[in-house]
């Protein structure tokens, strides 16, 4: 009996530790790509390559593609920026053209982006909240994610769902545990006004989103020739409560049971971090609007269930 095999990339990262965990528990065979080298598992059904020219076989039944930079990390200089734009794009497009050079059409491909590709509100009003039709903007975290989306157009042969991140909070891991410290250690609670977006989700619900659009595939296998496909082709996967970062730090302090003494002016991070401040400044709100059209269910569709949920309280 085949076993549904799974091409990963960024198998190694945050939210691909935990999809590999979730996969091997469901019973999938995972190809994991990974930079680092050496790396041996101790399950018969993960094997981690460095290339895709190392896969053995050309049945693929889903492939997943996260890979890329913690934007978060490191200031953003041409040459990081560069390295950010090279670890997504460079590998969705040998990602691509491996599949189209072998002739491989998984059932599906589930491609990484983020919400950066929204923008910011330059009034920093924040009035309307963005959902998958809204446009794209001409700075670098959203061309970022317009050049990482772009690769997939080329391929139209494959059927390609883009998934547009959130902050996706977990206990141990991810930007959750910077956010928290200065909380945790009583001192900063909002950021500047407090009244900027902050877009999540749980990580458990990242996943359910994943392997929720997996499972649309299996079901669009089984259509007829003659019946309509009216999927979307991309899916914010973001929580649907409408969060601000003064929320989130009210949230985190009672569930923390502390009560911060100071907030943290928005000049600070202006002058620390330049253009890159636009991750803690700004931003937009963002639906998800084509998840919850198809009948999608959150499991933690609140800030205050999530922070339960992971901080154990």
């Amino acid at each position: 009996m085949h076993q549904a095999t799974v091409l990963l990339t960024g198998g190694s990262g945050f939210i691909g530790t935990h999809l590999i965990k979730e996969l091997l528990a469901q019973d999938f065979k995972v190809i994991s790509l990974s930079r680092k080298a050496g790396r041996v598992s101790k399950s018969p059904h993960l094997t981690w390559i460095q290339s895709f020219d190392e896969m053995k076989h050309d049945r693929i039944d889903y492939v997943i593609n996260l890979a890329g930079e913690s934007i978060g990390q490191g200031r953003w200089t041409a040459t990081r920026k560069q390295q950010l734009i090279e670890s997504r794009v460079n590998t969705t497009e040998l990602l691509y053209e491996y599949l189209h050079q072998r002739k491989i059409f998984p059932k599906c491909i589930i491609s990484g982006s983020a919400v950066g590709y929204y923008g910011i509100d330059e009034t920093e009003m924040w009035s309307s909240a963005c959902d998958e039709q809204s446009p794209a903007q001409a700075i670098f975290m959203s061309e970022l994610c317009q050049r990482w989306e772009h690769v997939t157009a080329l391929y139209p042969e494959q059927n390609t769902q883009i998934i547009r991140l959130g902050v996706v909070l977990a206990a141990g891991g991810g930007i959750l545990p910077q956010m928290l410290r200065p909380i945790q250690m009583n001192l900063v609670s909002k950021i500047g006004h407090g009244r900027q977006p902050l877009v999540w989700v749980h990580i458990q619900d990242a996943i359910r989103a994943i392997f929720y659009l997996m499972k649309q595939a299996d079901l669009s296998v089984l259509q007829t020739e003659n019946t309509v496909n009216v999927r979307q082709a991309v899916y914010n996967v973001v929580a649907p409560e409408r969060t601000t970062q003064a929320d989130f730090a009210i949230v985190a302090a009672r569930q923390l049971n502390k009560k911060p003494m100071f907030n943290m002016p928005s000049v600070i991070f202006k002058i620390l971090l330049g253009e890159q401040a636009q991750l803690i400044l700004n931003g937009q709100f963002v639906k998800p609007s084509a998840l919850l059209a198809q009948g999608f269910e959150f499991k933690f569709p609140t800030l205050k269930q999530a922070l339960q949920d992971i901080l154990g309280t």
